[in-house]
């Protein structure tokens, strides 16, 4: 009986291997490379990049370093592996500033769409100093959100004495962003709250129409335009509070606050 069952099992398996062999990756030569012991050794630096990208949403999602920076994933030389690879101060990088927007594109284009509508993109394409993507989302960031790290982002320029005059709207930024966050923590809440109920009424929907709401302020967020962000982020997070009042004297017991 249980060489049968074994075998069955070993079966099973084999015919799993079969149907999945079609889409099965060798592995990403870079990613052999980089993580191995030899290559800390001799490059300890480029090595904890490597650790930051495997913890990364990139790293997560399965983007190895050719997706973005080009090269030969399957040559296990490294000059053959970098070859085409150039610095991204170079203006043939497909992460030189300019050429970023487009490179992130191949994946982010909603986010894109948003980016090319500002006048940080188009000040970036008149070749003025401007922030690209990696400006406010490091590659190889583990919470791209962090409000801090587009505060200084933005404080770069948007400073007191800036020779170009630029308006200072880091305050208003922090705010918007914080309103933002409150707003996913509220978003989160009333999935859980209604998912535990059983989805009462129409508040599948209702959640779905919130999360997507939320989903196209963050990607208006792109375009900087700071004071729609901040408004339209009050009146979700307003709509969100609503929503969990209602559901907490729903639950509250009858005459009780």
């Amino acid at each position: 009986m249980a060489t049968a069952y074994i075998r069955r099992r070993a079966l099973a398996v084999l015919i799993v291997a079969v149907v999945w062999s079609p889409f099965l990756v060798a592995e990403n030569e870079c990613v052999a490379c980089h993580k191995s012991a030899d290559f800390y050794a001799r490059y300890p630096k480029l090595y904890r990049y490597f650790q930051e990208w495997e913890a990364s949403p990139h790293g997560q999602a399965g983007v190895t370093c050719d997706d973005c920076h080009g090269g030969d994933p399957a040559a296990a030389a490294m000059e053959e592996a970098h070859e085409g690879v150039m610095i991204m101060t170079d203006k043939r990088s497909t992460l030189y500033n300019q050429t970023e927007p487009e490179t992130c594109g191949r994946c982010h284009k909603d986010k894109q769409a948003q980016f090319i509508q500002s006048k940080h993109y188009a000040a970036l394409m008149d070749d003025r100093a401007a922030p690209t993507c990696t400006t406010c989302h490091p590659a190889m960031n583990r919470r791209p959100d962090y409000r801090f790290i587009v505060l200084n982002a933005c404080r770069t320029c948007h400073a007191e004495g800036n020779q170009d005059n630029l308006p200072l709207i880091a305050d208003q930024a922090e705010h918007a962003f914080h309103q933002l966050n409150i707003a996913k923590g509220f978003l989160g809440w009333t999935r859980l709250h209604f998912e535990s109920q059983g989805w009462p009424n129409t508040s599948r929907e209702q959640t779905a129409e919130l999360e997507r709401r939320y989903e196209t302020i963050v990607n208006g967020v792109h375009r900087f335009d700071i004071q729609e962000t901040d408004d339209q982020a009050a009146q979700l997070l307003g709509e969100l509070r609503e929503t969990f009042e209602e559901a907490r004297q729903s639950q509250s017991p009858k005459g009780t606050d």
